[in-house]
């Protein structure tokens, strides 16, 4: 492995690994391998054949990872850390071991919110993007948006994580698109993520703009059938629509109205809220890319382990 650091992002469905040398990135490699792939025990074997794929120069360098690798479906589950959370918060609860044949490992600690009388929320592998967009965006405060299957809101003042809330936006829209009646009019080759935002998408951002009601909300999600049934939008259009819908409400809750933000995330997906905030007049911001390897180091280097 050819760096003095392997940045190793592990989630639920996906394995992503880079090789550092000098604090840059010299090698990477990812594979359909999430944590939910791995039978207990099988964690180490699985992660030295992934990292075979990286050019071989250095000897055992030190591992750092984060995401759900550290969740109780995980490896070794690490601790969360209360919110307000500071990188030197983080750096202080790595868990850190040494694996025969891999050499040191350090895993990064989750965040949690347990507010009193409230619900108590969790992220693992987001605390991480987050301090590595600070330090790539010379910033220390600001509202982060994080899509993906459980979307995050976290909002950052003093270079701490203030407070975050969760939303279940993609996990929703997978559930609706592939195992409900909405499903049963949409084409397969339109909406999602992957897919550009057109038509549909906007009517659909349109809708969550003017919901007063949480209920009001169901009520929206239910046009991705009406509007196929009567023919107000084409087949093609409906996934779009109600991709539009929950992406839309995810910002109007998250964003204040003119609001502004940073969306940390995949192209599409990124392309996708971009839009959305744009309809509701609010604004994101691209953060740089891999921001987790600039988290994942900062951390490190925050525990002087690097």
């Amino acid at each position: 492995m050819n760096g003095d650091l392997i940045c190793v992002d592990w989630g639920t469905s996906s394995f992503r690994a880079h090789a550092l040398s000098g604090g840059r990135i010299v090698a990477r490699t990812s594979a359909p391998r999430g944590i939910l792939t791995v039978a207990p025990g099988e964690h180490a074997a699985v992660l030295a054949s992934l990292l075979a794929d990286l050019p071989s120069q250095a000897l055992e360098p030190p591992i750092v990872m984060s995401g759900m690798i550290g969740s109780r479906q995980g490896w070794i589950e690490a601790p969360y850390v209360p919110a307000p959370a500071s990188l030197s918060d983080l750096a202080a609860r790595l868990v850190t071991w040494q694996e025969p044949g891999l050499g040191p490992i350090s895993l990064v600690p989750g965040v949690m919110q347990d507010p009193q009388g409230g619900i108590p929320d969790v992220m693992r592998g987001e605390e991480t993007q987050v301090f590595g967009a600070l330090a790539l965006m010379g910033l220390s405060e600001g509202i982060f948006i994080m899509p993906g299957t459980h979307s995050k809101c976290i909002v950052v003042e003093a270079a701490r994580i203030i407070r975050f809330a969760s939303f279940m936006t993609g996990e929703v829209f997978a559930a609706l698109k592939g195992h409900t009646i909405l499903g049963r009019l949409m084409t397969d080759d339109a909406g999602g993520a992957t897919a550009a935002p057109g038509e549909g998408f906007a009517r659909g951002v349109l809708a969550a703009r003017g919901l007063t009601s949480a209920g009001a909300l169901l009520n929206a999600i239910f046009g991705a059938r009406t509007l196929g049934l009567f023919e107000r939008l084409p087949a093609s259009e409906l996934a779009d629509y109600l991709s539009g819908v929950l992406i839309g409400a995810e910002l109007c809750a998250a964003l204040p109205e003119d609001g502004s933000g940073i969306v940390v995330g995949s192209g599409d997906l990124v392309r996708r809220y971009t839009e959305a905030a744009r309809l509701l007049g609010r604004a994101l911001t691209p953060a740089p890319e891999d921001s987790v390897v600039a988290g994942q180091a900062a951390i490190l280097s925050g525990a002087g382990m690097s």
